[in-house]
């Protein structure tokens, strides 16, 4: 499902305000659910959210975080499976020798290549596995509204170019709560790109704030100045068709799909007689490569993104920040 266009129309249209009444009934259950007691875990917890549905770069963000606290931690990364076909009750530990994108999830595949990954949608159970395998670190994709795990460190990730949208919780608006409640939650807060809806202005005046902006994988210059048929299926394409296009590759067909998309037969064959048809290469996202069916893999390129800093200190003082929370939460 597209998310409407009325949800990023600042101030909020007439359909958004006819269905203000009803976000109300979307906050008051979210808080409910937060309301519940949380398991609190041995070790310290990160959690990298979000207040609005759709993509905001959550899992490129783990996996950074993830490459930088490996240094110093064994950590573990705690992920639903969005979408998954197996809905096992119990905590799965990743294979990515054995299990595929219909047992655990695209994005679980993705982080399982750089720490022990575990999926299910209860987290505390899922915390508990990983500190018996010996996690010293958990870091949650996604959950900043799942109650069952307390996060020692819940960051919020947001998107500079759509913010937060017309600022309104669901169905009038992209949130899912009221934005001073989710607000009041966060420990920190990860702007990726320039600040296209003045976000900071919304922002209380003490939340830390880290600033990075999204990267092409250096690999994308190998295809600088190339005819492409890029294909996506994540929270917004065109991002990443925008990211192509601004490394000089020329995209001479853009599909979107529906995001976390499962390529069915029909699919695959529409995109090979693209590839045939134009004589040149597919490219697409690494999460959309998980999803590919194997003997369609060999057809494709996967061309991913990576985060750059604003700050070299970003890092070590969101690990600082860890040290702080964790440590008030064991005397709490």
């Amino acid at each position: 499902m597209k998310a409407p266009l009325f949800w990023q129309i600042t101030p909020p249209t007439l359909m958004a305000k006819i269905l203000t009444p009803f976000s109300y009934i979307t906050d008051y259950i979210t808080q409910q659910r937060l309301s519940k007691p949380s398991y609190k875990a041995s070790i310290p917890v990160i959690c990298c959210g979000n207040l609005s549905v759709g993509g905001t770069g959550k899992t490129t963000v783990v996996l950074e975080l993830g490459k930088y606290f490996q240094q110093f931690y064994k950590i573990a990364f705690l992920i639903r499976g969005y979408k998954r076909k197996n809905q096992n009750q119990n905590p799965v530990l990743v294979n990515i020798t054995q299990h595929n994108v219909d047992d655990v999830g695209d994005e679980a595949l993705l982080l399982a290549r750089l720490a022990p990954t575990w999926v299910g949608a209860n987290r505390a159970d899922s915390a508990k596995a990983a500190i018996q395998n010996g996690a010293e670190l958990l870091i949650m994709d996604d959950g900043f509204q799942n109650p069952t795990l307390y996060q020692d460190l819940p960051i919020i990730i947001i998107d500079g170019a759509v913010g937060f949208g017309n600022q309104k919780a669901l169905p009038a608006g992209p949130l899912r709560e009221f934005l001073h409640h989710g607000l009041s939650r966060a420990k920190a807060c990860i702007l990726i790109g320039e600040d296209q809806m003045d976000i900071k202005k919304l922002l209380p005046k003490k939340l830390p704030v880290v600033h990075a902006s999204l990267e092409m994988d250096a690999r994308i210059i190998c295809y600088s100045g190339k005819s492409v048929i890029a294909f996506a299926g994540i929270g917004r394409p065109e991002k990443f068709f925008r990211a192509l296009q601004q490394n000089q590759l020329y995209l001479t067909e853009q599909i979107a799909f529906p995001d976390h998309h499962f390529y069915s037969n029909i699919d695959v064959e529409k995109l090979l007689y693209l590839k045939y048809k134009h004589q040149t290469s597919l490219v697409t996202t690494p999460k959309d490569y998980a999803r590919l069916p194997v003997s369609f893999k060999e057809h494709v390129i996967p061309l991913g993104v990576h985060l750059r800093w604003q700050d070299q200190r970003a890092l070590p003082h969101l690990q600082e920040l860890l040290h702080s929370t964790f440590a008030q939460g064991a005397k709490g």
